[in-house]
C-alpha cells in the first residue's frame, strides 16, 4: 500500500488524466460528426484541433506517442476516405 502522500498525488494525476482522455474522446466525436456532416472547413479546422490535443496529451504521457500518431493517422484516413 503506497504512503498516504503518494497515493493523494496519485489521485490528482488520475483526475488530471481523466480530464485529458475525456477531452481527447469529445474532440474525435466532434470530429467524427463534422466528417459525416461533408463541411470541409469545418473538418479541418477540428482536425488540427484534434491533433493539438493528442500531441500534448502525448506529450504530458497521458497517452503514448505511437497511439497518439495512429489516432491521427486514422482519423486523416476518414478525411481522404470522405474526399
Amino acid at each position: 500500500m503506497p504512503s498516504s502522500k503518494t497515493h493523494r498525488n496519485q489521485l490528482n494525476k488520475y483526475k488530471v488524466n481523466l480530464s485529458v482522455k475525456t477531452a481527447i474522446k469529445s474532440s474525435i466525436t466532434k470530429l467524427k460528426e463534422s466528417i459525416e456532416s461533408d463541411n470541409a472547413e469545418e473538418t479541418e479546422k477540428l482536425y488540427r484541433e484534434t491533433s493539438k490535443v493528442l500531441d500534448r496529451a502525448a506529450k504530458k504521457k497521458v497517452i503514448h506517442k505511437n497511439n497518439a500518431s495512429r489516432k491521427k493517422s486514422r482519423l486523416q484516413q476518414l478525411i481522404n476516405k470522405k474526399k
